[in-house]
């Protein structure tokens, strides 16, 4: 029994001597300036060398990409907390720009305002839109947005929330639709005096449209909104109004057609004409025909 405790303990000083003889070679092979941790003696595994490598490499780019987009939401976060008011020069208009495109037509809404330009925000904070079922409406939360964190939009706009009678924004959003080709801008308009009930009335903001649009060779077309008791007779008297004020402004728009009365459709159904039926149409038509052969 004695003999073979002493072989074991021959044994186990043996093993020990032998670690720790791996040790030191191991030690004499680690570069100077290597960290706790950093492989070592890799050089004499070259296929092990790659693909650790590799996969190092591989993690690195992962967190670094975590590390980036974790930035770019902070980032992103904090630029649309913080508010910046427009400050877009009403300066010369660059000179390379795409052509436009007349048949590339968008609807543009100038019924936006806040506190800077009209003493109150408008449509910015316009009540939430509530479901048409009762039972599902009633788990939602009800009121109205809050500017200017909370929006009535899909989208928090790069502006901030503005006001349409900022002529920095007319001009910056203009100048996007110029370099975007959009030739035709469809603008969303009431008769005087009138507005949605959510709004204030816009006409009064249609020469600086109308100007801002010339010089980015942009057209302006009108699109009626609906309004209470809207008939055939208050769209001729509308239609009438627009060519009479604006009719000449070289923004506004024109479609070529062989006849006149094509020429008043056109203009008519560009204008919004989705509440009239076809017959009510014809004669707005047929009344407009002589006042658009003026323009």
């Amino acid at each position: 029994m004695a003999r073979f405790h002493r072989r074991t303990c021959i044994f186990l000083l043996l093993f020990i001597l032998f670690i720790c003889s791996i040790m030191m070679a191991l030690k004499a092979l680690r570069p100077e300036g290597a960290g706790f941790g950093d492989p070592f003696g890799l050089g004499l595994l070259p296929d092990f060398q790659q693909q650790t490598t590799h996969l190092k490499n591989k993690f690195g780019l992962q967190k670094r990409a975590k590390e980036e987009s974790f930035s770019d939401t902070q980032n992103l976060h904090t630029s649309t907390m913080n508010i910046r008011t427009p400050t877009v020069p009403l300066g010369k208009v660059k000179k390379k720009l795409p052509s436009l495109n007349y048949d590339f037509h968008v609807f543009y809404y100038s019924w936006f305002g806040n506190p800077q330009f009209n003493g109150k925000y408008i449509h910015w904070n316009h009540p939430l839109l509530t479901h048409w079922d009762a039972k599902i409406a009633s788990g939602y939360p009800k009121g109205r947005h809050n500017p200017p964190d909370d929006l009535g939009s899909n989208f928090y706009p790069e502006l901030g929330p503005y006001s349409s009678k900022d002529p920095s924004v007319v001009e910056a959003h203009l100048k996007q639709m110029s370099s975007a080709s959009i030739g035709v801008l469809a603008l969303s308009w009431y008769p005087p005096g009138m507005a949605d009930e959510n709004g204030e009335p816009t006409d009064d903001l249609v020469p600086t449209i109308l100007d801002t649009a010339h010089k980015y060779k942009l057209k302006v077309t009108f699109h009626i909104e609906p309004y209470k008791d809207r008939d055939d007779r208050s769209m001729y008297s509308n239609v009438k109004y627009i060519i009479d004020k604006y009719g000449n402004h070289p923004a506004f728009y024109r479609h070529k057609a062989s006849t006149v009365v094509l020429m008043a459709m056109d203009m008519i159904q560009h204008m919004g004409m989705y509440v009239l039926g076809e017959s009510e149409m014809q004669i707005v038509a047929a009344q407009s025909a002589a006042k658009a052969s003026c323009i």
